[in-house]
């Protein structure tokens, strides 16, 4: 549905409940957790701007000039010969404390049993809940994501259990959703326990949407596997069915301590860190995180090194060795990049895994997938592991809803990599991919198939999705940037992530952060761009 996105900034509810509940909370998780915690599609750029819309065809655009003050080359990190050992805890050491910050987070306690002969996952689970909103919740929903379109697998909760009570949900969303009564409704800055027990079907052949979740070419790739809590907001519960070209997670922050059982000659890879205490057993901890991903391959090699105190891993198939240690160099460089753009990157570990999908590459916490054939060749795969490790910072850290705010997450990370571009290769080139944009949003104007950057995923064919959220949107940028100054541009998006790492962005919270830093939100930009309003 269509939706005002120029909604109330929402603070991260479960971050700001009242003392005695995150006193009670503290009580409730494990202490093993808290002690170790101390996902799209990537259009590729043409090379080839006025940067202000119109509705009437536009005229020959002026060339784009670098900007006056470029942003240096980043140095290259030096690839170690082996792997540095694999990080045991989910955060950096000087971010412990941001467990702390969040710890009304909802907490999820996933056992799976995954059987790649059948393709078949069981898992149960338990998870404490607690309301942080400021008024009474009469329901509470499960997203149950392999039964949507873009997964074209099955979910089936075999067993549910409130407060240790049966209860009986409705189903909705062809399947995709549980509807969960509650009665009495759970007051404020209480707190709730489901018990579940679930079957996942994982597509073997003929996967559906992107491929994204699928057991093929000895890979079973298995992202949200499990039930999820969506994210509530002053919209209510977002529980929509997001189009296949669009993303589809919009989810608060949680903890996760999962235990998956699993042949012992795979290789594991997942959101956080995973230690291996028994054959055929891992042992994960991760958060805070928005959602919790597993891959796990028959042939997977790795390699890794330790850059800006994160293990950035490179997971690839022994024919592609050449591609994964570049997919290494290039999320380095990016890690790097975006670390003194933006700030500091959490978690301890940062994964590339090389997966037969046919979208191209998808962002998931701590963890990205980049398609296999870019990386037997093709050139989009530097691009595609840049775009990614982007999103760490705009979907993982700093959240918002993908689905009827796409905007936000994918325009900043299209220019986040143009500047990862700036930063390895200099301006000229950061300014022959911005003049490729600029081309495109001229063809949409000239053909009379513009649309504002800012509508839901669902308002775009999937060909303009891309071409007006990812390229268009990435212009208004640009186009702020040239506004401001290079200066108060990168002190705005410092404090933008700042201020909302764990939190929920909206369009409304931006416009505050750059009025914030700079004194105006640049309103103007905001609705020629965004919005579309050029009157």
């Amino acid at each position: 549905m269509f939706r005002n996105i120029g909604t109330r900034l929402r603070p991260f509810a479960v971050c700001r409940a009242s003392i005695w509940v995150c006193s009670l909370l503290l009580a409730l998780v494990p202490l093993s957790f808290l002690v170790a915690c101390v996902a799209s599609y990537t259009p590729t750029p043409d090379t080839s701007a006025t940067l202000s819309p119109t509705s009437t065809p536009p005229a020959p655009m002026p060339t784009l000039t670098p900007p006056s003050t470029p942003i240096p080359p980043t140095p290259v990190p030096t690839l170690t010969p082996t792997p540095v050992p694999l990080p045991r805890v989910c955060l950096r050491q000087k971010f412990a404390g941001d467990v702390g910050a969040c710890r009304t987070a909802s907490h999820y306690d996933i056992r799976l049993v995954v059987d790649p002969d059948s393709a078949l996952v069981t898992g149960d689970q338990q998870v404490r809940y607690i309301n942080a909103e400021d008024q009474p919740l009469t329901d509470l929903y499960l997203r149950l994501f392999p039964n949507t379109p873009a997964y074209g697998g099955t979910m089936t909760v075999t067993r549910l259990l409130l407060n240790g009570a049966p209860i009986s949900p409705f189903v909705e969303l062809e399947g995709s959703a549980l509807r969960l009564p509650l009665e009495p409704p759970l007051d404020a800055g209480r707190m709730l326990t489901l018990s579940m027990a679930f079957t996942v079907g994982v597509p073997t052949t003929g996967a559906a949407g992107h491929g994204l979740f699928s057991y093929a070419r000895g890979v079973m790739a298995l992202p949200t596997v499990y039930p999820v809590i969506p994210a509530y907001d002053d919209q209510g519960w977002n529980v929509e069915i997001a189009p296949t070209h669009g993303d589809d997670i919009y989810t608060d922050v949680s903890s996760y301590n999962v235990h998956v059982t699993a042949p012992s000659d795979l290789t594991l890879v997942a959101s956080g860190a995973c230690l291996f205490p028994k054959e055929g057993v891992w042992s994960c901890n991760a958060g805070p995180m928005r959602d919790f991903v597993l891959i796990l391959g028959h042939r997977y090699r790795r390699a890794g090194q330790l850059v800006e105190g994160v293990v950035v891993n490179s997971y690839f198939y022994p024919e592609h060795e050449s591609a994964g240690r570049r997919a290494l160099e290039v999320a380095a460089d990016a890690l790097v990049a975006f670390t003194d753009l933006f700030g500091e990157y959490p978690y301890a570990e940062l994964d590339v895994v090389e997966t037969p999908n046919r979208l191209g590459g998808m962002e998931y916490p701590g963890l990205v997938v980049v398609e296999d054939r870019l990386y037997a060749g093709g050139g989009q795969l530097e691009w595609l592991v840049a775009h990614e490790v982007a999103h760490q910072w705009w979907f993982g850290v700093v959240g918002s809803d993908q689905v009827d705010a796409p905007w936000l997450d994918e325009a900043l990370t299209q220019y986040s990599t143009i500047l990862y571009y700036e930063q390895t290769y200099g301006s000229d080139r950061a300014g022959a991919i911005l003049q490729g944009f600029a081309q495109t949003y001229q063809n949409l104007a000239r053909t009379g198939r513009d649309l504002p950057v800012g509508l839901p995923a669902a308002s775009y064919d999937p060909g303009l999705y891309w071409d007006v959220v990812y390229r268009k949107g990435s212009l208004y940028f640009h186009a702020l940037r040239e506004a401001m100054g290079d200066k108060a541009f990168f002190d705005t998006l410092h404090t933008y992530y700042d201020r909302h790492r764990y939190q929920i962005a909206t369009s409304e919270s931006f416009l505050a952060t750059v009025e914030d830093v700079v004194g105006h939100p640049y309103i103007s930009l905001y609705r020629l761009w965004i919005l579309g309003d050029s009157g």
